[in-house]
């Protein structure tokens, strides 16, 4: 079971330290101990993929590298022992994280496409990203891909979720472009406004 990161005393928020008015620009302290100190506050606040906490450690790292304070390859190392350490606590983890957001994303009504594209621009492999779409809720690609799309149309009152008489008679015409430019296919768009009712969308997921 992962641990929660432990609370820490001090410290400066990320990426970079602060600078009295008309001072000179100083590198942040890099050393291995505020690296992990840095690493921890930010695991506090947000739940990151391996790839997000290397960029937030890469951003303190660059100035020092910059300033010749630190070697590029000292600096690689200590990044690189900073995410093995997070990782070995269980602060750290891909698919954790991944199932996480897709979880949360699906509730929102995004599309298997769209939630597989963000989980990738956080860093998480596409092979991690697959297997988690396809575990989740031991459903199939098209019963993932109608559960998000049937959440979005509640949630924007589409189709079977309209709550008054539609008078326009492009509505559900409009109806399956808002669904379309959501990242939703055609064919899943099509099934959920078709449907006569909520029961109805429930019953084809069952």
């Amino acid at each position: 079971m992962p641990q929660t990161p432990p609370s820490h005393s001090g410290g400066d928020p990320i990426p970079a330290a602060r600078a009295r008015p008309g001072a000179a620009a100083r590198p942040a302290d890099v050393s291995p101990a505020r690296l992990w100190a840095v690493s921890l506050r930010y695991l506090q606040r947000f739940s990151a993929s391996v790839e997000m906490l290397r960029r937030v450690l890469d951003r303190r790292l660059r100035p020092a590298v910059a300033a010749g304070l630190i070697a590029p390859e000292e600096a690689d190392q200590r990044r690189e022992a900073v995410l093995r350490k997070a990782a070995d606590y269980g602060y750290l983890n891909d698919s954790r994280f991944a199932e996480g957001r897709v979880a949360a994303l699906l509730r929102q009504g995004k599309s298997p496409r769209l939630i597989a594209e963000t989980l990738k621009a956080k860093g998480v492999a596409g092979e991690t990203v697959t297997a988690v779409l396809a575990a989740t809720r031991a459903e199939t690609e098209e019963d993932i891909a109608l559960t998000a799309a049937r959440a979005y149309a509640k949630r924007r009152r589409l189709g079977p979720f309209r709550t008054a008489t539609a008078t326009d008679p492009r509505r559900a015409e409009k109806d399956l472009a808002a669904l379309l430019r959501a990242g939703h296919s055609l064919s899943v768009a099509r099934k959920v406004l078709g449907a006569a009712s909520d029961n109805d969308l429930l019953d084809q997921d069952d």
